[in-house]
């Protein structure tokens, strides 16, 4: 079974640049930065469509069509769907706010990166991994490796006009002293980087969501929402259910961001009742 960790440990470098052209471009927007803001409420609710995954190989306007029709203005894109999607996002209705872009393509091509970002009109690149050996926990030495690059890869960003964030996934708390090594690759990798919030992984990874942003005022600039069945053992692709019917705190996760300056919550759902869940999903969080 693909989860979104497995997919994401096997993008090589050409599929995760392929995520660039992804995203119809949005005029007008500033040329600088934007400084993750303080939430005055609730932020609005995005998709990251890996969650349709299946949906897109066969059908990509309708897929996304379906996603407007669900009330959903932002999506992050991700893989493969790249330049032949941008048509129909555009057609669509929708806003492609964030880019997936994979290790090795920010490691040996930043420069078309940042290219084809300018294009897109783009303004946050998310390193949506970080490679590690083995499971669960990455170690400090490749902690401190990504913080290196991840503070190069920011500066390269903002000299741009644009910023870097990195999407938590879990195997950065195992213990490193007192702290984790999450808390490490935080302080190594320098002010300037944003992070994504997996709230399920993190979870599963031993650590508290809603503490982890509360620790770090305006570092989080976006979420993945995500719930894990109660009695779950793993955290499968089954294990996903609708938000708000598990064991995470997502009402308290929105409320947390809220004060930690969380600009989008995109809704992820790696089950294979996505087409159920989501609207269900999408009627919670509106409801909060």
């Amino acid at each position: 079974m693909t989860t979104r960790r497995t997919f994401l440990g096997t993008v090589t470098g050409g599929a995760a640049g392929a995520v660039l052209a992804g995203c119809a471009h949005r005029s007008g927007e500033a040329s600088g930065p934007r400084t993750p803001a303080r939430a005055a409420g609730k932020p609005p609710l995005g998709l990251q469509l890996y969650s349709l995954r299946n949906q897109l190989k066969t059908d990509v306007p309708g897929t996304l069509q379906l996603v407007k029709s669900w009330g959903i203005e932002e999506v992050e894109s991700f893989g493969p769907y790249g330049a032949s999607i941008a048509g129909a996002l555009k057609d669509a209705g929708l806003r492609c706010s964030a880019i997936h872009v994979g290790y090795d393509q920010l490691t040996s091509d930043m420069a078309g990166v940042l290219k084809n970002a300018d294009v897109l009109g783009v303004k946050t690149i998310i390193n949506p991994y970080l490679p590690h050996k083995q499971e669960p926990s990455a170690t400090r030495e490749e902690i401190l490796k990504a913080a290196g690059d991840f503070a190069k890869w920011s500066q390269e960003c903002r000299a741009a006009g644009k910023r870097f964030g990195y999407h938590i996934h879990g195997q950065e708390f195992a213990k490193d002293g007192e702290r984790t090594l999450f808390d490490l690759l935080v302080k190594e990798s320098g002010p300037d980087v944003g992070f994504e919030a997996d709230v399920f992984w993190i979870s599963a990874g031993g650590a508290d969501p809603v503490k982890l942003m509360g620790q770090y005022p305006g570092r989080f600039w976006f979420t993945h929402l995500k719930d894990m069945a109660k009695g779950s053992q793993s955290a499968a692709e089954r294990a996903n259910v609708v938000i708000g019917t598990g064991t995470i705190d997502i009402k308290g996760i929105v409320a947390a961001g809220a004060a930690a300056g969380v600009e989008i919550h995109y809704l992820e759902d790696e089950s294979p009742d996505v087409l159920t869940q989501v609207p269900q999903s999408v009627t919670y969080y509106k409801a909060l």
